[in-house]
């Protein structure tokens, strides 16, 4: 899906009339939103939350984080820490 979408930006910049190219972009930015949502909850799933920005002056999970992590790793069926 990703090649598909990367293929048709290509198609869709060299396209002159400005309101087919909108429209264009819109349904591309669409699929991509889509994409980009099924990778983070089919492919990452409860590890997506590894993948977050930290503050480097915080500790790398506080209390809260921590107990969010342990809860969506056991819906994933991680079972012990």
């Amino acid at each position: 899906e990703f090649e598909l979408i990367q293929r048709e930006q290509r198609e869709a910049n060299g396209c002159t009339e400005r309101q087919e190219w909108w429209e264009r972009r819109s349904r591309l930015d669409l699929r991509m939103q889509s994409l980009i949502q099924s990778l983070d909850s089919e492919v990452l799933g409860c590890w997506r939350g590894l993948l977050l920005p930290r503050d480097p002056g915080n500790a790398p999970l506080d209390e809260q984080e921590l107990s969010r992590l342990l809860r969506e790793l056991r819906e994933c069926g991680w079972e012990s820490p």
